[in-house]
């Protein structure tokens, strides 16, 4: 029932040109349950979506950003009490209160509301590196008091904290997440630049309006901040990968931090980042409190999520998604190339939970 189900949902949207076409893998304690690319990937050159099929994973790339996060501190080479003029001597002494674990679970009271996000665009440069980037933020202005909002930040925290990843290394963000985690979980296919032949296999962005797909412009808002046309890594929203490629890291989640015998985490680090860590009662959404990188669905029928409580995971702005049940080994990664689907409110998500849970809790 369950391959019925998606395959008709998906089958229906595609119909409608709600999507060119997509991807999901499900799996139940590690075995692949289901696994299937349906439809298009670029419509006006006649590429079928495939596992071969590169996508944009937009905000998807601060989950990698936080188990990268989550080794070093494991590696004892940083600490979640760390304050950010430790990392950036040059920022102003108010900024030692901003610790990493603020950035982690959305309380640093950076880049979460109009506030900074409007001092930000004030310094942007399409030109700047991450190094470039994060050292004009030293005056940054506080969004409300620190630890009173869960707001989500969806560009200041993670660039931050993938600019700490290189200060602490010494090595470009591409590299060394390239050497610690992605090549050995064999995502050989996920980085922040694409070879020629990965270019060619990019899934384009489209919106759906009025029956019809629409393709969206190279450079628009969105990919302009987290372009790496010039060298840009962000840590927020940078990185490309396949539906192949991030199942791999999904299922190290799924399986406390290991995968096919390569340990990226510990248990015990899997479970911190699945531990609310707020310092405010506030919540992103209803009973989805904000862990070390993930949200949290505990009480998800407050928000109306189908999921399991305990389901934690994570969205893209163009409506990729992944989420994972440790206690019934259900994991999900989802692949599509959309602009109007609101990322983690993404209406296909939800319906995708609700059928995988329904037909396999």
């Amino acid at each position: 029932m369950l391959k019925k189900r998606l395959d008709t949902y998906f089958e229906q949207l595609i119909e409608e040109k709600r999507i060119p076409g997509c991807g999901l893998i499900v799996r139940k304690k590690g075995t692949e349950i289901y696994h299937n690319c349906l439809g298009m990937a670029d419509i006006e050159e006649g590429r079928k979506l495939d596992d071969t099929t590169v996508f944009r994973m937009a905000s998807m790339t601060k989950l990698i950003i936080a188990v990268a996060i989550m080794k070093l501190i494991e590696e004892r080479k940083l600490s979640l009490n760390d304050n950010l003029v430790k990392f950036f001597p040059e920022y102003p002494e108010e900024k030692k209160r901003v610790r990493i674990r603020h950035l982690l679970n959305h309380s640093s009271s950076l880049g979460q509301t109009e506030k900074s996000n409007e001092y930000a665009e004030q310094v942007f440069d399409i030109h700047d590196t991450l190094e470039q980037r994060t050292a004009k933020w030293g005056n940054m202005p506080f969004d409300c008091e620190l630890g009173e909002s869960a707001s989500y930040s969806a560009l200041v925290n993670f660039d931050l904290l993938g600019r700490i990843i290189e200060v602490v290394t010494g090595e470009n963000l591409d590299d060394w997440l390239k050497n610690n985690i992605l090549h050995p979980l064999g995502m050989m296919s996920t980085g922040y630049f694409l070879s020629k032949e990965q270019m060619s296999n990019l899934a384009p962005c489209y919106i759906s309006e009025n029956g019809k797909l629409i393709r969206q412009p190279e450079h628009n808002v969105l990919f302009d901040h987290v372009t790496t046309e010039y060298g840009y890594c962000s840590g927020a929203a940078g990185i490309f990968s396949t539906l192949k490629d991030y199942d791999r890291f999904t299922t190290m989640l799924a399986y406390g931090g290991k995968m096919n015998g390569v340990r990226i985490l510990s248990e015990k680090s899997i479970e911190q980042m699945c531990t609310p860590y707020q310092i405010t009662d506030k919540e992103c959404q209803p009973g989805c409190p904000w862990g070390l990188g993930f949200m949290l669905f505990l009480k998800p029928e407050r928000s109306k999520i189908f999921v399991a409580p305990g389901t934690f995971g994570w969205s893209g702005a163009l409506g990729t998604h992944m989420f994972v049940h440790s206690d019934s080994g259900i994991s999900a990664t989802f692949t599509v190339s959309m602009g109007d689907l609101d990322g983690a409110e993404s209406f296909i998500s939800r319906e995708i939970e609700k059928i995988v849970f329904e037909e396999l809790a």
